[in-house]
């Protein structure tokens, strides 16, 4: 019967639609499994505000103080129990009216990250046992279980939300005029409002001072409060984001991280209230063009992933900016649709993507003769020429972290990316001289069986121009190297088209296999490699996408990798897990710049012992690496955790000067795993977590 009854508390807790709607039914349910008089759950909000919600009819007020039990339980990441809570010292007299006599409360944590705490009350004699702190211990490990999965889930969608939005506003919305101010206003501040309103920040500011463009948006209760400036103003001068432009600083700082920089909040922020913010550089051509600033007058947890989706922003806006200029001189110059113009403007977007330089010139060379063996006449061919050079103008949308992966696209990559074929038409659709091209860059990913996007058309539907356009496209792309695969030969790219029986048309198929041949071998000749990425920047590139972003070494995909291939060629090796003690802890109390400056002191420390190998961060606290040496493991653990430790400490003890001993704060658990045949890299990476979970056992 217990057994059920706990069963049905973990389905509960994993199948609720809305924990926070639901918790006073779990929490009784909790409550008549304990035979316990009440059952609390205290939810960590932020550093300094924390929730209650409780089994029974109590009305607590909504938010604990600092002085409170729960705080108490938090801070201290330890059980408590109270047999005498009219003497705790921190009993408060909203409880002690309800008759509560004793109290255990325990931390509700997983993988370093605490969400309240769960307690349970008395209001009998009965005493609280340790037996009912481990049944709570228990409970709360599965509830922060539930929580911690819950919270990716909602950041993931919160970020995949903003993305989309982002989208939906650029694909609506046709480029600004940008030499006419008033239309560049409107179109900066409909921007910047759309973000405030999916980031639900307080406060975005811009500036591009090279083109005199400064804004900030304030959200005021339900409204947005406006400021549009196109000169440098006093007020302009002291925003946080014009200092970070004028001392040229090239990385992302958070609003803690602005003192080290000798920047004091604005009084713009201040009137906000802002507590935490990120300020996103934003570089072209090596110099920084733009900064904007995410402002929020809470205190919010900015991950990995929604910094990368704020950095998005921030480069959309800039790319968008700088194309609407671009664009703005295409249109005053296209009287006669000047080529060498257009093309040097498709120089410009390619150089974002040097693995595909030269490939928009290439499909336009292809796409023209397909039109010449075709009888088209010569309008027409020039017509087909200027799609080819247009058609992939809308990647300038894309993510970085997407449009240069070297690897293959997961499936949502490969749904954002879609996205190009509409974005490219969206840019030139309002282009008078470019009207008869429009259509036939919106379609050229179109197939006759209906497979293609944005629209699925079939083969009768799809404009000739596009049709020439997808086979230019699809020929250049096959024999031209990519980084996921080689590009193919001239006969196998030909026997390639020809396969494509349902997606290509035919019927231009049949007539263009002489031309694309002839057209292959002139480009080819035409220049001295096909391949127009140098082999040092594709080093580089790759790197990129191999290595942690903070501490240079390899990410968890690349570890995993290079382990793999050790394993094939049977070498004895040991496998270690080096993970941060109480790094959240650290970020709490002394600040995320020194949680930061723990992870890239450790990391610089186990670099330089001797036999350390393939070093990866693979998580925010913690390394892996690969020894081959002749020390036994157990022994090398010991050496390895005194070498970095003393390393560590010493160098916090000369740039954190004043603060506690920090030979008391700075610790690490170290496990490892022997490689033995039949074992791959995950099953080892999963022993040393094992390892590692009972260390933390024994040490409880």
């Amino acid at each position: 019967m217990i057994q059920s009854e706990l069963l049905e508390i973990i389905n509960d807790l994993h199948n609720g639609e809305d924990l926070k709607r639901g918790w006073s039914y779990i929490l009784k349910k909790i409550k008549k499994f304990l035979k316990v008089d009440g059952v609390f759950f205290a939810e960590l909000l932020h550093e300094d505000s924390i929730r209650c919600f409780n089994s029974e009819d109590y009305d607590p007020p909504e938010y604990e103080i600092e002085s409170s039990l729960a705080f108490t339980t938090v801070h201290s990441r330890k059980p408590i129990i109270i047999n005498d809570y009219s003497n705790y010292r921190f009993a408060q007299q909203y409880w002690l009216d309800k008759g509560i006599k004793r109290v255990a409360s325990v931390p509700v944590m997983f993988d370093g990250k605490v969400f309240g705490a769960l307690q349970i009350i008395s209001v009998s004699e009965r005493e609280i046992k340790d037996s009912d702190v481990d049944v709570l211990e228990a409970l709360s490990k599965i509830i922060s279980f539930v929580l911690y999965y819950r919270k990716k889930t909602e950041s993931s969608e919160k970020v995949l939300t903003l993305m989309v939005k982002e989208f939906e506003f650029f694909y609506s919305r046709k480029l600004p005029d940008f030499f006419d101010r008033g239309s560049l206003k409107r179109w900066v501040v409909e921007y910047l409002r759309n973000i405030v309103e999916i980031t639900d920040a307080s406060l975005v500011g811009f500036v591009f001072p090279e083109e005199n463009i400064f804004a900030v948006l304030i959200k005021d209760r339900d409204k947005i409060i406006e400021n549009f400036y196109t000169r440098l103003t006093g007020e302009v001068k002291g925003l946080e984001h014009y200092k970070i432009w004028e001392k040229s600083i090239g990385r992302i700082l958070s609003f803690e991280m602005l003192k080290e920089w000798g920047i004091e909040p604005s009084f713009v922020s201040k009137e906000a209230g802002i507590k935490s913010a990120l300020f996103v550089p934003v570089k072209y051509n090596r110099e920084i063009k733009v900064v904007v600033g995410f402002g929020y007058n809470r205190k919010i947890d900015i991950d990995d992933d929604y910094r990368l989706a704020l950095q998005n922003c921030a480069t959309h806006l800039t790319f968008m900016l700088l194309a609407a200029k671009n664009l703005s001189l295409v249109n005053s110059k296209l009287i006669d649709v000047e080529e060498s113009f257009l093309e040097s403007f498709i120089h410009l977007i390619e150089a974002r993507d040097v693995y595909t330089k030269g490939h928009s010139l290439r499909v336009a060379y292809y796409a023209k003769r397909i039109a010449e063996a075709l009888g088209k006449p010569m309008d027409e061919q020039k017509r087909c020429y200027i799609a080819g050079l247009l058609h992939d103008i809308g990647k300038i949308g894309i993510p970085d972290s997407i449009l240069m992966k070297p690897g293959k696209l997961t499936p949502y990559e490969f749904e954002v990316v879609k996205y190009h074929a509409e974005f490219s038409y969206q840019i030139i659709k309002d282009i008078e001289s470019l009207r008869d091209v429009r259509d036939c860059v919106r379609f050229h990913h179109e197939r006759c069986d209906g497979s293609g996007y944005p629209k699925g058309l079939k083969c009768e539907d799809i404009p000739l121009r596009a049709r020439i356009l997808a086979i230019a496209d699809v020929f250049d792309a096959i024999t031209t190297d990519r980084p996921y695969r080689k590009r193919l030969s001239l006969d196998d790219a030909l026997g390639f088209i020809a396969d494509m029986e349902e997606e290509l048309d035919q019927s231009i198929v049949g007539r263009s296999m002489e031309v694309l041949g002839e057209s292959y071998t002139f480009l080819k000749n035409s220049f001295e490699h096909r391949n127009f990425l140098p082999e040092e920047i594709d080093l580089i590139r790759r790197a990129m996408f191999d290595k942690d972003y903070m501490t240079g070494l390899l990410n968890r995909r690349k570890f995993l990798e290079e382990v793999q291939k050790i394993i094939a060629q049977y070498r004895r090796f040991v496998m270690f897990y080096f993970d941060i003690k109480n790094l959240s802890m650290i970020n709490h109390r002394y600040s995320m710049e020194v949680g930061d400056k723990v992870i890239l002191f450790t990391a610089e420390a186990l670099k330089k012992v001797e036999g350390v190998e393939l070093l990866a961060r693979t998580e925010p606290d913690a390394f892996y690496f690969v020894y081959e040496g002749s020390t036994e493991a157990g022994l090398f653990v010991y050496f390895i955790k005194k070498l970095v430790k003393d390393s560590v400490v010493e160098r916090l003890e000369k740039e954190e000067m004043g603060l506690e001993s920090w030979k008391r704060v700075i610790d690490y658990y170290v496990s490892f795993s022997e490689f033995m045949p039949g074992k791959t890299a995950e099953d080892m990476m999963y022993e040393c977590k094992q390892a590692k979970k009972e260390i933390e056992e024994l040490l409880i």
